[in-house]
């Protein structure tokens, strides 16, 4: 049975990246975020987002954060970021209440969601006082 989770876990990285680098072809100006950099960063978060864990895990919010401190850069990061989590949502059987509740038990203070259906264009900036 284990050899069945890992190989189900190695499909999803795989779909993951295929999708994401379809998104990285996309591009979004002046983004110096790639889908290439964010999906390591969110792979640990893969047992709660996708199995039955209850929480994420400190490597999850460890990776969740690198991703906000990459996100207050600019907008145009914080939308490419946001492409390549849309991706990944649209791609795999993502939990979207969990999804939804990774910022608050990560202490996250972009609020990027992990939705499919997602308008990235319209990720506002990190909080009212951002300047762009």
């Amino acid at each position: 049975m284990s050899r069945n989770i890992s190989t189900y876990s190695l499909l999803a990285v795989a779909l993951i990246l295929m999708a994401l680098c379809l998104v990285n072809l996309a591009g979004i100006a002046n983004a110096d975020v790639r889908c290439g950099d964010v999906i390591p960063k969110v792979i640990p978060c893969q047992g709660f987002l996708m199995r039955g864990d209850t929480s994420p895990s400190v490597a999850c919010c460890t990776g969740a954060q690198a991703l906000d401190k990459e996100a207050a850069a600019s907008q145009s990061d914080r939308q490419a970021i946001c492409g390549c989590l849309k991706a990944a949502a649209q791609t795999l059987p993502i939990n979207l209440e969990k999804a939804a509740m990774l910022p608050a038990l990560c202490k996250l203070s972009t609020k990027i969601p992990i939705d499919p259906k997602v308008d990235c264009s319209r990720v506002a900036s990190r909080d009212s006082n951002t300047a762009e």
